[in-house]
Parts: structure tokens; sequence; C-alpha cells
């Protein structure tokens, strides 16, 4: 059980096997690579509300990365490659039903990839990546 969704989030995407060691963090993203940063997006959550109060929610975030960069084919492949990867992994992760946890009362239902890996912004040295995503999730009603 965790706290909130980015924890359970944050927690979930530190399994992940394609990470390289570097910096994960929440809403900040470093100028030096490697980094990784979970940020939330804007966006309604309440998709659908039943008679009883409970609903299905969205939380719409995005995956954050600085990487190295430079105008070598070669390096620029391994990047596009490793989002085309990761993407891939958290659409296998949402086929075998292994989600994040979710705080008491909520259960994640789906994570999405919205928007697959796009470089944002580079320099010569470093890029700056981003995957947008969607995790739909049931909440119970308020306990009166």
């Amino acid at each position: 059980m965790v706290n909130s969704i980015i924890e359970g989030l944050t927690d979930y995407f530190l399994q992940c096997p394609l990470l390289k060691d570097g910096v994960f963090r929440v809403n900040a993203l470093g100028s030096e690579p490697v980094e990784y940063a979970l940020e939330s997006a804007i966006t309604s959550p309440v998709v659908q509300t039943y008679v009883d109060g409970s609903s299905i929610r969205q939380y719409q975030f995005n995956f954050n990365s600085r990487e190295a960069y430079s105008m070598d084919r070669i390096m620029a492949v391994q990047a596009e490659s490793f989002y085309e990867e990761f993407c891939n992994w958290v659409e296998e992760q949402n086929v075998i039903g292994n989600l994040p946890a979710m705080p008491e009362g909520c259960e994640a239902q789906t994570l999405t990839v919205l928007a697959p890996g796009f470089m944002l912004d580079a320099t010569m040295e470093n890029a700056f990546y981003q995957v947008q995503m969607n995790l739909q999730y049931f909440k119970e009603a308020p306990k009166t």
C-alpha cells in the first residue's frame, strides 16, 4: 500500500529493468544525464461517476528523461530504441496486470502510453525526452 498515486508510480518505474543508473525525481529534471522524472499533467480526473459515489478516474502524467545527446546516428538510434523498448515494457506490464500500487480505496485498471518517447529539446551534449501516459483507476465512494 502506498500513500499517493505518485508514490505508487515512482515505485513502479523504479522496477523497470531498462532504466540506467541515474537520478529519479518527481516534478523536477536536472540538467545532466542520466536523469528521470515523473511529472503530473493537467487533465480532468473523473472519467465516470457511479450512483454510489465511486468513480473511474484517470491520472495523466509524463515520464521525462535527460539523456546524453549527439548528432551521431548510432547514439540517436540507441536513444530512440530505448523509448520504443520502454513503451513496449509499459504495454506488456499492462497486459499481464502488473500495475502500480495505489492508495487505500483505489485500484489501478490500466496504464497506457498516450504518446511514445519524443525529444522535446536538445543541446549538443544532452536531450530532454518525454513519454505521455495515462493511469486509469477505480476509486471507492467516500465513506460516510
